[in-house]
């Protein structure tokens, strides 16, 4: 226990230093939200619902359209997080992307879909999700722009990496990228949960990444501390075969 609060506390110190002056809202003992800029808000969630907050999601905020990234690993807290949106904001989520098929990107698919929320993900990604009995509305093979009022979100598939399903979502006019799990935080020092990876396609898969995201101001990894485009050679550091 003592080890997940250290962790807890690094992760928040580096956000609170990243974007001092950014409001952060505690918005459930296993939720927290913080503003990145006026469109964009980074949220973290427990994935265990023990107060660690170790999960990441992105918010997009438009002025009819609200985009999630990656649901929690429960529907259960999925609906806490869907509810604190809603009484943030003062309406609902109406988007959801699925950035790869395990349960920290979408567990809460039940949810979503109970609430009529629309789903965007890899065609790979629905196919794993079938025996979770876990639906997608929308699909696409290489790439997808999802246009909203003033903005766009754009999902692109480079390849294998953590899962063989990963994608990212690239938000032009904030200059975010969503890495999702494919990339790792600072705090991350080993390549973690392997047992859908594509070892030989990782570091490869993230050399694409950089090599089109290379202007992104704010990179956000699937797991703890968020950070910019160093990202890239810390991941590749982790995954590159020996």
């Amino acid at each position: 226990m003592k080890k997940g609060y250290l962790i807890l506390l690094l992760f928040n110190l580096s956000v609170s230093v990243l974007f001092a002056g950014n409001s952060t809202d505690r918005l459930d003992k296993n939720i927290e939200i913080t503003k990145l800029t006026d469109h964009a808000y980074l949220i973290q969630s427990s994935y265990a619902c023990n107060m660690v907050l170790d999960c990441n999601h992105l918010l997009i905020v438009d002025s009819k359209d609200m985009v999630l990234v990656n649901t929690p690993a429960k529907d259960s807290l999925t609906a806490i997080l869907l509810n604190c949106i809603a009484e943030k904001f003062k309406r609902n989520v109406t988007k959801v992307i699925v950035s790869h098929f395990h349960d920290d990107s979408s567990g809460g698919l039940l949810e979503t879909g109970k609430r009529g929320i629309i789903s965007y993900s890899l065609d790979k990604t629905r196919d794993l999700l079938t025996s979770e009995d876990r639906t997608i509305n929308h699909v696409f093979t290489d790439s997808m722009t999802i246009s909203l009022q003033n903005t766009s979100l754009q999902l692109f598939y480079f390849g294998a990496g953590h899962s063989v399903d990963n994608i990212v979502t690239w938000i032009p006019s904030e200059h975010i990228l969503f890495g999702g799990c494919l990339l790792k935080s600072k705090d991350s020092k080993d390549k973690g949960n392997i047992k859908d990876a594509d070892l030989r396609a990782w570091p490869v898969t993230v050399r694409k990444v950089e090599n089109r995201f290379k202007d992104a101001s704010i990179v956000i990894p699937g797991h703890l501390a968020i950070g910019d485009s160093s990202l890239f050679e810390h991941t590749l550091d982790i995954v590159k075969i020996e």
